[in-house]
C-alpha cells in the first residue's frame, strides 16, 4: 500500500543539511558547473520557468551544485545513482553516515532515512532529472505558501518566478520564502537568519553572474500543434499539465528519457491529481494513440480521449503493462483546440495504488504521414480494453561552502500558518534529463 496522501501538516521541524566541517572537497570544474547549470536551466524551462537560476542558486548554495558522492567524497554515500555509477551525495548533519538519514542529492531531500526519502518522493529523486524536476515542484510549492508572495496557483507562481531578478525588485521577496520556506530558518526564531539570508543571496548572484546574463534567456514554447506525421510529447512538454497538489506527485525512474512522475489512486468521485495532455492538430485525420506507464501498479486507470467532438473512455491495466508502449486506440482528431488526453487519480481503487504517468506517442495512421512511428521504441505491447470505441524536508538545510563549513542551523516552521505541506517534499535534489533540449537564444 501506498504511504498516505498529505495536503497541509500542522508544524515542521526541520533538520539543518550539515555537511562535514574543515574536510577538503574535489569542486566541479568550470565546465562541468556550466553543464549542470545548463541542466537546471532547461529542465526549468521545460517546466515553464524561465528564471532558471533561481534553481541554481539554491543547488550552490546546497552543495556546490555537486550530486554524486565522488563530486563530494567527504559528504556521506548515498544510494547508488544511474547517472552517478556510483552513489549520489548525502547530508551528514543528522548524524553518523552509518544511519542513512542525510538529504540526498543536488538538493538535499530528506524524508528521514534514505529509504523513507526515495519512499515518499519516489526513486526518481535519484536521477539528475528526477531532482531538478522535485525542486522545481517544491519551489512552485513554497512559493505559492510564501508570506512574501501574493499568489495563488502553480500558473501564478511561475508568471512571479519569471519577474525574479538578481538584485531586482521581487530579489529580497525570493531570497526570504527560500530562506524560510526552503531552509526552514524564520525571522525571529532563527538565530543565524540573516547569515542564511546573506548565504542564499550570495549562492543565486554567484551562479548568475559566473554563466552570465545571456547563458540563463530561455525562450517559453508555446503548446505546439502535433505535424501531419504525429509526434512523441513527454511529461515535460508544454502541452502537458500534472495538476492537483504538487506535493503528491512523486518522480520515478523508468519510461523515456528514464524519468516519468506518477501519483497514488484514490476511491473517490472526482479526482485529486490529474494529468493531460493538450492536443492540437496540424492536419486532421486518424492516430494512434500510446502511452508509456512504466512501474504502475493500478488495474483501474481511466483515459479521456477528447478528440473531434467525440469522448472516449479506455480503461487500462497499468500493472499488466510491458516495458514500452501501450495502445489505447485510433481515433480521429480534427485541427480544431479543446481535443485532449486525460487520466484522474480517481480510479476506485480499494487501496491505493501506484498511477504512472509518462509520454504520450500519436503516429497518423492515414495521409501521407499515415504509419510512420515517432519518437524511440515503435512497437506497441499491446492493446486496452475501451468503451465506445478504439482499439486497445523540505528542501534545503544549513548549506555549506567549498572548505565543508556549515552556515547555520535548523528552525522550527509552523506551516499551518503559512498553509504550506513542507513534510511532504524532503531536502531536495537536482539536475537535467539525459537528452534535454538547449532553448538558448542565439
Amino acid at each position: 500500500m501506498l504511504p498516505s496522501r498529505r495536503v497541509l501538516v500542522p508544524a515542521l521541524v526541520l533538520a539543518a543539511s550539515t555537511f562535514v566541517r574543515g574536510a577538503s572537497a574535489d569542486p566541479l570544474t568550470d565546465a562541468e558547473r556550466t553543464e549542470r547549470c545548463a541542466r537546471i536551466r532547461d529542465v526549468a524551462a521545460d517546466n515553464g520557468i524561465s528564471a532558471g537560476y533561481l534553481l541554481a542558486g539554491i543547488a550552490q548554495a546546497e552543495t556546490s551544485l555537486s550530486h554524486c558522492w565522488e563530486e563530494l567524497s567527504w559528504a556521506c554515500q548515498g544510494p547508488d545513482s544511474p547517472d552517478c555509477a556510483g552513489p549520489v551525495v548525502a547530508g551528514a548533519g543528522d548524524g553518523p553516515c552509518s544511519l542513512m538519514e542525510g538529504g540526498l542529492g543536488m538538493f538535499q531531500f530528506d524524508g528521514g532515512t534514505f529509504d523513507e526519502t526515495i519512499e515518499r518522493d519516489g526513486d526518481g529523486v535519484l536521477l539528475l532529472a528526477g531532482n531538478v524536476t522535485r525542486a522545481i515542484d517544491f519551489v512552485v510549492n513554497m512559493v505559492i505558501g510564501s508570506q512574501y508572495v501574493d499568489v495563488d496557483t502553480p500558473e501564478e507562481a511561475k508568471a512571479w518566478l519569471n519577474t525574479v531578478t538578481v538584485d531586482g525588485p521581487e530579489w529580497d521577496a525570493w531570497i526570504k520564502t527560500v530562506t524560510h520556506y526552503y531552509n526552514g530558518c524564520v525571522p525571529g526564531s532563527c538565530g543565524v537568519y540573516e547569515q542564511r539570508y546573506q548565504h542564499y543571496s550570495d549562492a543565486g548572484t554567484t551562479v548568475f553572474d559566473e554563466q552570465g546574463p545571456a547563458f540563463w534567456v530561455v525562450d517559453i514554447p508555446p503548446c505546439a500543434p502535433i505535424p501531419a506525421e504525429g509526434r512523441l510529447l513527454e511529461e515535460t512538454d508544454t502541452c502537458f499539465t500534472k495538476g492537483g497538489p504538487l506535493t503528491t506527485w512523486r518522480v520515478g525512474i523508468g519510461g523515456e528519457s528514464n524519468l516519468h512522475v506518477w501519483t497514488g489512486t484514490i476511491d473517490s468521485t472526482d479526482p485529486v491529481n490529474f494529468a493531460e495532455w493538450s492536443l492540437s492538430f496540424d492536419e486532421e485525420g486518424l492516430y494512434r494513440v500510446e502511452v508509456s506507464v512504466p512501474k504502475g501498479t493500478t488495474p483501474q486507470a481511466s483515459y479521456l480521449v477528447e478528440h473531434a467532438g467525440e469522448v472516449t473512455t479506455v480503461a487500462l491495466d497499468q500493472s499488466a503493462a510491458a516495458d514500452g508502449f501501450v495502445e489505447l486506440g485510433s481515433f480521429e482528431f480534427d485541427t480544431g483546440v479543446g481535443q485532449r488526453v486525460y487520466l484522474g487519480d480517481n480510479t476506485g481503487d480499494a487501496e491505493s495504488r501506484r498511477l504512472s504517468v509518462d509520454s504520450l506517442r500519436l503516429t497518423r495512421l492515414d495521409g501521407d504521414g499515415g504509419g510512420a512511428p515517432t519518437g524511440p521504441g515503435s512497437t506497441s505491447t499491446g492493446g486496452a480494453d475501451e468503451e465506445g470505441g478504439g482499439g486497445g524536508g523540505a528542501g534545503g538545510g544549513a548549506g555549506f561552502d567549498s572548505d565543508g563549513e556549515d552556515d547555520g542551523c535548523g528552525c522550527t516552521v509552523a506551516a499551518a500558518e503559512d498553509g504550506i505541506d513542507l513534510r511532504s517534499f524532503g531536502y531536495l535534489s537536482v539536475v537535467g534529463l539525459a537528452a534535454l533540449r538547449r532553448r538558448r537564444r542565439g
